[in-house]
Formats: C-alpha cells, sequence, structure tokens
C-alpha cells in the first residue's frame, strides 16, 4: 500500500474532522434514529428512514476518513533544492496564453482546494510542476487541453 503524503495541517484538519463527527454529531444522529424508532420500525415510518439513512451516510464518511488517515505519510522538512517545486513549496505560476497568474501551495490529494490556493501534488498541474525551477516553461497535459505555464517564483 502506498502512502499519500500530507502536510501536519492537513493531518490535524481531518483528524479534527473525525473527531467532530465522532463526539458531536454522531450522538444527534444515534438520538434522532432513537426517536424515530419510539414510532415503530416500519417502511410508513418517514422520519425513521430518514435517520438510519442519515447515520448510514455519518458512518461512511467516519470510515473513510479513518481509511485515509490509515494511509497519510506527514511530510516534514524540505526534501528539494531552493527555487524548486516540491511537497510543501509554494509557487508563483503564470499561464503563457492568458498572461494569468496563480499561487499555489503543493499539498497532498487530500487536503487540495484550488479555490484556497492549494494544489494535489498528483493533479495533472501539480504533477507537471513538480521539480521543476524558478523561469521554467512548463507543458500541461490537462482534461481541458494543453496549457504552458511560466514557474515565476518558489517558496519554501
Amino acid at each position: 500500500m502506498t502512502k499519500v503524503p500530507i502536510t501536519r495541517t492537513g493531518y490535524r484538519k481531518l483528524l479534527r474532522e473525525l473527531l467532530h463527527l465522532r463526539r458531536v454529531i454522531r450522538p444527534r444522529v444515534l438520538e434522532e434514529l432513537q426517536e424515530a424508532r419510539a414510532f415503530g420500525v416500519k417502511i410508513e415510518n418517514q422520519q425513521y428512514m430518514l435517520a438510519r439513512e442519515r447515520h448510514a451516510v455519518l458512518q461512511k464518511r467516519i470510515r473513510d476518513i479513518e481509511e485515509r488517515l490509515s494511509i497519510c505519510e506527514i511530510v516534514v522538512g524540505w526534501k528539494y533544492y531552493v527555487n524548486q517545486v516540491g511537497f510543501g513549496t509554494v509557487a508563483t505560476v503564470q499561464n503563457i496564453d492568458t498572461g494569468e497568474k496563480y499561487r499555489y501551495q503543493m499539498v497532498g490529494p487530500y487536503e487540495s482546494d484550488v479555490m484556497d490556493g492549494k494544489l494535489s501534488v498528483e493533479s495533472p498541474v501539480g504533477r507537471c510542476l513538480m521539480g521543476h525551477y524558478e523561469g521554467e516553461e512548463v507543458t500541461v497535459y490537462a482534461p481541458a487541453g494543453i496549457r504552458i505555464y511560466r514557474i515565476l517564483t518558489v517558496q519554501t
């Protein structure tokens, strides 16, 4: 089983979510389920059916987070040279065609959020940027088409 890289912040965020689901949300859902069960376990009891479904979704989410946490590997320190894009670095890139500039922190797939400036190292753009230096032009073959980016700065 391969380990998935994650930052300390991302790991803590997943762990906090898991604890919140277990300690706060699960007791509420179980209480709703017991209240609905008081009216009878029948198909006509929509409240019970809804509570059962909510409980199943919650259990699936908890198992999913537990599985993610079990295969994560926290990456500490910088394994890359200065001015080289690597895990945890912040890269500012410019789209050559449109001139738009983007600033991305390179993170693992479980904590990526492009709108927040966190780009997964396993995404098409992230894979192409990894290992390249400031000033280089990188061609990205993405599902939306071919794009060329210039790496402007890399910060650790």
